[in-house]
């Protein structure tokens, strides 16, 4: 069995639901400290530095993996080994990422290298707050970072961000017998949402595409033989850099009836910039890579301003399922292709 494999499978054996990280942080740490390596713990974030000089590279993936669910025909924390795939929850997202990236920082630490690479293996990136948007304060600056996730080892160079608006819209309650004598809140919703669907957004990302909206909570009334006073929705918004957050809450503010909150816009959509260097050292490192654009969420959303891709072993669709699983010759290939983006990075 080879490292990576080796270590993959001890850290699907880790149950790490988002805010439980704190048994594979200190595995981890007790891992990189019995190769020789220093590591810098802070809560359940830890990072590892190899290399000297000026210039550096951030390498990040996530400790923590969202619960387990039903439909699975093992143990969801009980790695299973299987026709050359590796089962379990976690090993796909993103487990086989920090795998990965912590055998090259070994296969790094044995040869010189011409700048500074720092992993940080953080948690909370399914939900919270106190992973990377936390701890990348305490790691310094950066020439450029690669976001550890399932994306099939080719580069997502685009990645949709995340605005959650609540939409009120309020009335007069009254007995259902009597509706004359009420405003009824739940029909100025239905209208309501039947015009933010129908709205075109303009213009379309080339890598993500359009940006997306959807209602995908209404919470209203509690008899059904009284009209309530508000009826609250939940639009979930996956947006694009050619569109800002606050013209879209703008315009959705001018067509509704409801009153509109900003829920959460910490989010933001993030993209490579044309002709980064980080970009350039993938394609030499890995030459037959695609490029893409990405609809899922990541920890990429809190690096603005750093040149930065997203990029890992895994398949995207896989993540949260049951019987959760990732190739292991992916996931092998995947050490040496991180180690040779460090370096092409660093000698460019």
């Amino acid at each position: 069995m080879s490292d990576v494999t080796d270590l993959l499978q001890q850290l699907v054996a880790i149950p790490s639901v988002s805010g439980e990280e704190d048994a594979i942080a200190t595995f981890l740490q007790r891992w990189f400290e019995a190769r020789g390596l220093a590591v810098h713990r802070s809560d359940r974030n830890l990072s590892v530095t190899v290399g000297q000089g000026d210039r550096r590279l951030l390498l990040n993936s996530h400790l923590d993996v969202v619960p387990p669910g039903l439909g699975w025909l093992t143990d969801p924390f009980e790695p299973i080994l299987r026709d050359g795939k590796l089962v379990g929850r976690g090993s796909n997202d993103a487990k086989a990422s920090v795998a990965a990236m912590a055998c090259a920082m070994v296969e790094l630490s044995h040869a010189p290298l011409l700048g500074q690479v720092v992993f940080a293996a953080t948690c909370e990136e399914e939900t919270g707050r106190n992973g990377l948007e936390k701890f990348l304060p305490e790691l310094g600056s950066f020439d450029a970072a690669v976001v550890g996730e399932p994306t099939g080892l080719n580069p997502a160079v685009a990645q949709n961000g995340l605005l959650i608006l609540e939409l009120t819209a309020h009335g007069v309650a009254g007995h259902a017998a009597r509706p004359y004598l009420a405003d009824n809140p739940i029909e100025r919703a239905a209208r309501d949402i039947a015009k933010i669907i129908r709205l075109d957004w303009q213009p379309v990302n080339p890598h993500v595409g359009p940006m997306t909206l959807a209602v995908t909570q209404i919470d209203a009334g509690h008899s059904h033989n009284v009209i309530p006073a508000a009826c609250r929705m939940v639009v979930d918004i996956r947006t694009i850099p050619e569109i800002p957050s606050e013209k879209v809450v703008e315009r959705i503010r001018e067509f509704v009836e409801s009153e509109v909150w900003v829920r959460s816009d910490r989010l933001v959509p993030a993209h490579t910039p044309a002709g980064a260097a980080i970009l350039k050292a993938v394609e030499a490192a890995i030459p037959d890579c695609k490029p893409f654009g990405s609809p899922t969420m990541s920890d990429w959303a809190h690096l603005t301003g750093i040149p930065a891709l997203k990029l890992g072993p895994g398949i995207s669709d896989v993540s949260h399922t049951a019987n959760e699983w990732v190739a292991l010759p992916m996931v092998e290939r995947a050490v040496g292709g991180y180690a040779r983006i460090a370096r092409r990075l660093f000698e460019a």
